[in-house]
């Protein structure tokens, strides 16, 4: 699956070429440009946008030298390690681009479609309900891993699981007990001063990611007051390291 990256440009714009040009890869726009410090190291420009990033089936990214040859050995190093969501299934054209979204991780929007075309009716017959089949293994290993998380007393990492099945499988027989399991862990102390951490972290993320100068010692300060209200949290472990690069 290839994926193009565009940096720094609004994303109205992005849609604008991609339909003047019928371009058919998915485009991440990275308008903040996050993704390109993360990943890239350097800002893409014109002098050096011939740059490539494999995105392992392990979620880690990794630097390719774009040079046809190289860049098709690395690839073919990862792709033993590759496993599709529907490998085996034969994929309805009419559900191909909810599969295609499923496959890179926007589970949210290809998810409930699938669901859906199986209880419309015989159109899509067995395809879709192997499909289906599949997607319920996805839930259940979900599931698991969330209950795994519990019992561990990891209940931040409990609740963030939940609340991805409810999210990914609204509408389906999957969505109410996992919301129901997130509104009881969300009772917890320990809970709520995660996600209210987490918020401050993405606060002081986003003014970072800005560019402009004048956000730099706001974001400090954020990072900072959370570091000093919820010292105990994931949260807090990520603002140190921020700030540490941030200085």
């Amino acid at each position: 699956m290839f994926v193009a990256v565009n940096s720094g440009t609004a994303k109205s714009e992005v849609e604008g070429y991609a339909k003047e040009t019928k371009f058919e890869w998915p485009i991440l726009v990275d308008q903040s440009r996050e993704f390109e410090r993360a990943y890239m190291k350097t800002e893409i420009s014109l002098k050096n946008i011939q740059k490539a990033v494999l995105v392992g089936p392990d979620g880690h990214a990794r630097a390719a030298i774009p040079a046809p040859n190289v860049l098709k050995k690395a690839i073919d190093e990862l792709l033993p390690m590759a496993k599709m969501t529907f490998d085996g299934v034969a994929v309805p054209t009419k559900l191909k681009a909810a599969a295609d979204d499923i496959e890179l991780g926007m589970f949210e929007t290809g998810i409930p479609q699938v669901f859906v075309a199986q209880k419309a009716g015989k159109e899509l017959g067995e395809a879709a309900k192997a499909m289906v089949d599949k997607l319920k293994e996805l839930a259940d290993g979900l599931t698991a891993k969330a209950k795994e998380h519990e019992a561990a007393g990891a209940k931040y990492a409990a609740w963030l699981d939940y609340g991805r099945i409810a999210t990914w499988f609204k509408g389906t027989e999957f969505e109410k007990p996992a919301a129901a399991a997130q509104a009881e862990l969300k009772k917890d102390k320990g809970v709520q001063d995660e996600i209210a951490a987490q918020q401050m972290l993405a606060q002081a993320k986003a003014l970072l990611s800005s560019g402009k100068k004048a956000d730099k010692p706001t974001a400090s300060g954020v990072l900072a007051s959370l570091q000093k209200k919820y010292p105990a949290t994931e949260a807090a472990k990520e603002a140190s390291r921020l700030a540490d690069s941030a200085k």
